[in-house]
C-alpha cells in the first residue's frame, strides 16, 4: 500500500512489504521499491547527498582533489545491480549517469560533482593587505597575521569596498575579524552598498563564515541572525586583572557541545582547564570587548537552563560557548548559525572578549594557543561543507 506523505522515504514495514512516502513527479509506479534507494556514495571518502525524490546525487570534495580520477564507492541493497559499479574510478569533470537495476526495472541517477574552493579569504576595510598591517587597530592585524601565516598557500585579503560576490564565488572560507575602541558599531564600509549585497548572495548560496569579535553583527546585518538578542557589547579602553578568564564549551550545558568540530576537528590544538573550560587570556591588561547575545526573553523571564535549546529551536543558531562559570544559560558567545532559508550557507561568530587577539601591554598570552585553535577549527571545520 502507497501513502503520501511530505517526504519520500522507503519504509520496511515487514521483510515482505515496502511502503513509499510522498508521490513524485518522476516516480515510476512501475519500479521496484528497493530501486528507489541507492545507500550511499562517497568519492575519494567523501560522502554524497541523495536525493531520491529529485533522482541526483551531489558529491563536494575537498579543494584541490583531482576530480578527474575519483574513486566511487557505492551501497545499494542486496540484488541491486549498480553502474559503473562500486571502486571504480572515474573523470568526474562531466556529470555522471548512476545507473540501478533490479530484475527488469532500471533507475538512472544523476551524479553531480565539484571540488571546493581552496581560498581562505580574510575581509578588511583597507584597499591591501599592506596597509591593513599598517593602520588597522592591533587585533584585527595580530588575527590577519595568523591568518595569513596559517592558510599562507590559499589566503587572499578582501577589500571590503571592492568585493564582489564574483569574487567570493572563488573563496572557500571568509574569515572577519574586527575590534576598535569607543563603538561596537561596523563602518559602513561592511553594512551598505553592494559590498552588503555581495555576502547576502554568497551566504544565500552556500557561503561559509567565521566572524569574530565586533563582526559577529554581521550576521545580523545580513539577515542572518534574526534574533535581535545581540545586546551584550563592550567597547572600552580595557583594564586589567590577575585572572584566568576562560570559555565554557558545555560544561554547564543542558546539551554540551565539547564534540563539537569548533573545538575537536583538530585534535590536540585545545587544551582544557580541571573544570574542563578552555583558558583564552591570562592575567594582565584586556580590552575585554564583549559582544554577546542575551537569552534571557527566550523561556520565562529571567535567566534559566533550556533558553540555547530554544534559541537554535528558533533561529537555528547552535550555542557552542559562554563565558566559563556561567550556569544559567544566559548568554551566547559563540554561535553556530546553520543553514536557514533562504540562507544556505553556515557562520560560526565567536564574541566572547577574552578570545583577544594581542595583548595591549606587550605580553605573550599565554593561552593564546587555545585562541588560535578555535579559530582553526572553526574555519577547518567550515571548509569540508
Amino acid at each position: 500500500m502507497r501513502h503520501k506523505f511530505n517526504f519520500y522515504m522507503i519504509c520496511f514495514l515487514s521483510f515482505t512489504v515496502f511502503t513509499a512516502c510522498d508521490k513524485r513527479e518522476n516516480y515510476d509506479e512501475g519500479l521496484e521499491p528497493v530501486l528507489n534507494v541507492i545507500t550511499s556514495l562517497q568519492g575519494n571518502g567523501t560522502k554524497a547527498t541523495i536525493n531520491d525524490l529529485q533522482g541526483t546525487i551531489n558529491l563536494v570534495l575537498p579543494p584541490r582533489t583531482d576530480i578527474t580520477t575519483v574513486e566511487l564507492n557505492i551501497e545499494a541493497p542486496q540484488g541491486v545491480e549498480i553502474n559503473p559499479s562500486s571502486g571504480t574510478t572515474l573523470d568526474l569533470s562531466e556529470r555522471e549517469m548512476i545507473t540501478v537495476k533490479f530484475g527488469s526495472s532500471t533507475r538512472n541517477y544523476q551524479l553531480i560533482t565539484k571540488v571546493l574552493p581552496s581560498k581562505i579569504g580574510f575581509l578588511g576595510e583597507a584597499e591591501t593587505y599592506e596597509e591593513l598591517l599598517a593602520t588597522a587597530d592591533d587585533d584585527i592585524v595580530a588575527a590577519a597575521q595568523w591568518v595569513q601565516e596559517t592558510y599562507s598557500e590559499d589566503f587572499e585579503y578582501l577589500n571590503a569596498a571592492e568585493v564582489s560576490f564574483e569574487d567570493l564565488q572563488s573563496v572557500n572560507v571568509v574569515v572577519f575579524y574586527y575590534d576598535q575602541v569607543g563603538t561596537s558599531q561596523l563602518p559602513s564600509v561592511f553594512t551598505e552598498g553592494r559590498n552588503k549585497s555581495a555576502f547576502i548572495e554568497y551566504m544565500v548560496e552556500g557561503g561559509k563564515m567565521v566572524l569574530g569579535g565586533m563582526a559577529t553583527s554581521f550576521a545580523a546585518t545580513i539577515g542572518r541572525d534574526q534574533s535581535g538578542l545581540q545586546t551584550i557589547k563592550g567597547n572600552g579602553e580595557g583594564f586589567s586583572s590577575p585572572d584566568t578568564w576562560a570559555v565554557d564549551g558545555g560544561v554547564n550545558f543542558v546539551t554540551s557541545k565539547l564534540g563539537h568540530p569548533i573545538y575537536t576537528f583538530n585534535q590536540g590544538l585545545i587544551e582544557f582547564d580541571e573544570n574542563g573550560y578552555i583558558p583564552v587570556i591570562d592575567a594582565g591588561f584586556r580590552e575585554d570587548h564583549n559582544n554577546l547575545w542575551d537569552a534571557s526573553s527566550l523561556l520565562t523571564p529571567g535567566n534559566q537552563p533550556g533558553q540555547f535549546g530554544e534559541f537554535e529551536r528558533l533561529y537555528n543558531g547552535v550555542v557552542l560557548g559562554v563565558w566559563s562559570g556561567v550556569a544559567d544559560e544566559c548568554c551566547p558567545g559563540i554561535i553556530e548559525f546553520k543553514p536557514n532559508p533562504p540562507y544556505n550557507g553556515t557562520m560560526i561568530a565567536i564574541g566572547i572578549g577574552g578570545i583577544e587577539w594581542n595583548m595591549n601591554d606587550g605580553r605573550t598570552n599565554e593561552y593564546r594557543s587555545n585562541v588560535e585553535g578555535i579559530y582553526k577549527n572553526a574555519i577547518d571545520y567550515l571548509s569540508t561543507l
